[in-house]
């Protein structure tokens, strides 16, 4: 499974931001919202309308423009997740 944007998930889903696919405006205006790459993010509510997110202790509201911006995959639960990769190597450096 590779990065998708974000609203191309359904509510209820835990998703991991990889990346911001935008312009400078955009990509500030999100990681001022807490969307950083890394961060989990878990889809409240979803439609044809605005995203209802929580991200870390927050709860925030993105229109769809800015969730197509936003790329991520489903929290770490295929094997091709940079992040599962990320933490198998921490765990091989501290095991030796």
């Amino acid at each position: 499974m590779s990065e998708k944007p974000l609203n191309c998930f359904c509510k209820g889903t835990k998703v991991r931001v990889i990346d911001i696919k935008g312009g400078c405006q955009a990509r500030s205006r999100l990681l001022a919202m807490g969307l950083t790459p890394g961060c989990p993010v878990e889809i409240l509510s979803d439609g044809h309308g605005p995203i209802r997110l929580k991200v870390r202790d927050s709860e925030i509201v993105l229109g769809q423009g800015l969730c197509d911006k936003l790329m991520v995959c489903k929290s770490c639960e295929h094997p091709g997740c940079p992040h599962k990769r990320k933490k198998l190597a921490n765990k091989k450096a501290k095991a030796s």
